[in-house]
């Protein structure tokens, strides 16, 4: 059943290893140093409602399994309180910026809009997670890619009941992109200033008890097509997601 946008600000964010270091490597700086920093830094801003953090360790293939290795790398996810933001100081800034060249490159952030399309949470502690990424290609209009997603979102959640296990499924619209700039390499140091179009759309958060349950799901004909026939590019991640922080 669909409900409403939460009364939040929602930010995702997603990143890829430099290519002078080795993914796990990199994956261990941003789990042991930057992220354990920024939780520190986030429990000290009031405004700031959660923080969790992904690491890809599949991907849906083109046969609709999970035998691949992932192509994404890290997510993140904020949520503020309505109106707000990280609210960063010029010290915060420019600790992050100078952190992040050890261990990403071809950092976005999205700025998006959630709705909640199926919740079935019951009190339940332990669960996995799958992100589907959409985009559209140059030629297709940022209003016409709306509405596709509008569809997809009809559908999925139509085709919900079928899934074993799925506790919730979430739609996060696409409001901006922020791409950080240049630095060693691509995408290092935070935008200051959204892009004027992004062709990402929209992605999709998917939790559910079981893998097994999901990707029995995620690999039938029905949802495949649903997922994959309305748009340029449509990538789907397992992921490992922790909780940096959670004031919901």
């Amino acid at each position: 059943m669909s409900q409403p946008p939460l009364p939040h600000h929602k930010t995702m964010s997603q990143f890829l290893p430099v290519s002078t270091r080795s993914p796990e490597s990199c994956s261990e700086h941003y789990v042991q140093v930057h992220s354990r920093w920024a939780r520190h830094m986030l429990r000290s801003k009031p405004q700031v409602v959660s923080y969790h953090i992904a690491r890809a360790t599949a991907e849906h293939d083109l046969l609709g399994t999970w035998a691949g290795a992932p192509s994404a790398f890290w997510f993140n996810t904020l949520r503020y309180q309505a109106g707000r933001s990280l609210e960063t100081t010029d010290l915060e800034r420019a600790t992050i910026n100078h952190d992040q060249r050890r261990f990403l490159r071809d950092l976005r952030t999205f700025d998006v809009a959630e709705e909640v399309l199926v919740d079935e949470l019951r009190g339940q502690t332990a669960l996995v997670k799958y992100v589907f990424e959409f985009d559209r290609d140059h030629d297709t209009t940022p209003a016409a890619a709306d509405v596709a997603l509008t569809e997809v979102c009809r559908d999925l959640a139509a085709a919900a009941a079928e899934c074993f296990g799925l506790r919730q499924l979430v739609m996060n619209r696409v409001r901006a992109e922020f791409a950080a700039d240049l630095v060693d390499e691509p995408g290092q140091r935070l935008a200051t200033a959204p892009l004027p179009a992004s062709t990402r759309v929209g992605l999709a958060e998917l939790y559910v008890d079981q893998p097994e349950w999901a990707e029995e799901w995620l690999g039938s004909s029905k949802v495949l097509a649903i997922l994959r026939d309305r748009f340029a590019r449509t990538r789907g991640s397992r992921v490992e997601e922790s909780c940096g922080l959670d004031r919901r």
